[in-house]
C-alpha cells in the first residue's frame, strides 16, 4: 500500500533550495514570489501614495509587524522599519539541513523600509536619517549573527525597475541563509590564496587612480574589472570580516559614501538604476576569515546582461575602470 501523501498546497508553496552540482549553482524556488505586487497593481489613480502604498506610514497593518524600527519607541513616529518579507524566498524550516540536491530553503528574509514618507531616492533623506537606516541594518545583522541555525547574511538594494525593484518606495532587503553562497565562497577562497588581498586591492586602486572617495577608514574605489561602467566598491582599510561588528563611524561612512555615489551616478548617468549588496564573512569560520574585509558592491544597471555574460560569467563594458573613476570624481555639482 502506498502511504505517501502529496504535499499540501501550503507546503508545496514553501521555498526550496535546489543545488546543481555540475553548474555549481544554487537556485531558490519560491512559488509565492510570483504573487508579489508590482507598483501598477497598487496605485489608485488620483490618490496620494499614502492611500495605497504598503510601506507608507499609516499603513503598518499592510505589512507583517516590524522586528526593528528607528526610533525604537512604539509610541513615536518611525523613520525606518525592518519587517519580515511577505513574499520570502527563504523562511524558517525546523528540519532544514544541507546543502543537498534539494531541501527546504531555510533562513530569514526581511524588508528594510527606509522612509516613513513615500520617497524614491536616498538623496531626499536627511543624512542623519540615512545613517540611522544603516545602523538599523547593522543591528539586525548582529541579532541574526547570534543564531546557530544561520551561517551568513547580507543587505541588498534593488533601485529602479531595471535593477529588479517592484515598488518605488525606498527600501532594501536583508537576507540570512544557512549556507555560504557561491560568490562569497569564491571571494573567501581567493583572499586566502593571496596574502593581504584587500590591502593589495586598495593599494592598486590608489596607484592607478581608481579611488573615488574616502570617509572614516572606508574607501570607495572602482574595482579593476568592473562589470558595468562606474561599478564601485566600499571597502574598509582595516581588516574587518563582519559589517555587524564595525564601528559607528564606519556605519556612518557607508551611509555617506552611498549618498555620494548615488549623487555622482545621477550626474554621469542620469536616471540610472542600480543594485548594491553587502559581502561579509560567514558568522562562524576559520581563523583566515579574520583577515577578510566586508565590502559593499554597487553595480549600476546601464546595460542588460546578455547571452555572453550569462553563458560565460565574463562581462563586457565600454568604459574602463580608470575612466569610470575619473568621471565619477569629476562629476561636480
Amino acid at each position: 500500500m502506498n502511504h505517501h501523501r502529496p504535499p499540501s498546497d501550503d507546503a508545496a508553496r514553501l521555498p526550496r533550495l535546489h543545488h546543481h552540482a555540475l553548474a555549481a549553482r544554487h537556485v531558490l524556488v519560491a512559488p509565492r514570489r510570483g504573487a508579489r505586487p508590482e507598483e501598477a497593481d497598487l496605485v489608485v489613480p488620483g490618490a496620494a501614495p499614502a492611500a495605497w502604498c504598503p510601506f507608507c506610514a499609516g499603513n503598518e497593518d499592510r505589512t507583517p509587524p516590524d522586528v526593528l524600527r528607528s526610533p525604537p519607541h512604539a509610541d513615536r513616529p518611525w523613520q525606518a522599519r525592518i519587517v519580515p518579507n511577505a513574499f520570502p524566498f527563504v523562511e524558517h524550516h525546523a528540519a532544514a539541513a544541507g546543502p543537498a540536491a534539494e531541501r527546504p530553503a531555510h533562513g530569514v528574509h526581511d524588508v528594510v523600509i527606509e522612509s516613513a514618507a513615500h520617497e524614491r531616492s536616498i538623496l531626499t533623506l536627511e543624512p542623519a536619517a540615512w545613517r540611522a537606516v544603516w545602523e538599523l541594518c547593522r543591528r539586525r545583522l548582529a541579532d541574526l549573527a547570534g543564531r546557530e541555525d544561520l551561517v551568513w547574511a547580507t543587505v541588498f538594494k534593488n533601485s529602479g525597475p531595471r535593477a529588479g525593484a517592484s515598488l518605488e518606495h525606498l527600501h532594501s532587503q536583508l537576507v540570512a541563509l544557512d549556507f555560504v553562497p557561491p560568490a562569497v565562497a569564491a571571494e573567501l577562497a581567493a583572499a586566502r590564496a593571496e596574502p593581504d588581498a584587500f590591502g593589495g586591492l586598495i593599494a592598486a586602486a590608489r596607484a592607478e587612480g581608481r579611488v573615488v572617495a574616502e570617509a572614516a577608514g572606508v574607501v570607495a574605489l572602482v574595482p579593476p574589472a568592473p562589470r558595468q561602467p562606474f561599478e564601485t566598491w566600499l571597502v574598509p582599510v582595516a581588516a574587518e570580516p563582519f559589517f555587524h561588528a564595525t564601528t559607528a563611524d564606519r556605519v556612518a561612512a557607508v551611509a555617506d559614501l552611498t549618498r555620494w555615489f548615488v549623487d555622482r551616478l545621477g550626474r554621469v548617468a542620469p536616471a540610472a538604476d542600480f543594485n548594491w549588496w553587502l559581502h561579509q564573512a560567514p558568522f562562524r569560520g576559520p581563523d583566515a576569515v579574520r583577515e577578510w574585509h566586508w565590502h559593499l558592491e554597487i553595480l549600476p544597471r546601464l546595460s542588460q546582461f546578455a547571452g555572453f555574460e550569462l553563458g560565460t560569467g565574463c562581462h563586457v563594458t565600454p568604459v574602463s575602470a580608470v575612466d569610470s573613476a575619473r568621471r565619477l570624481r569629476a562629476a561636480e555639482a
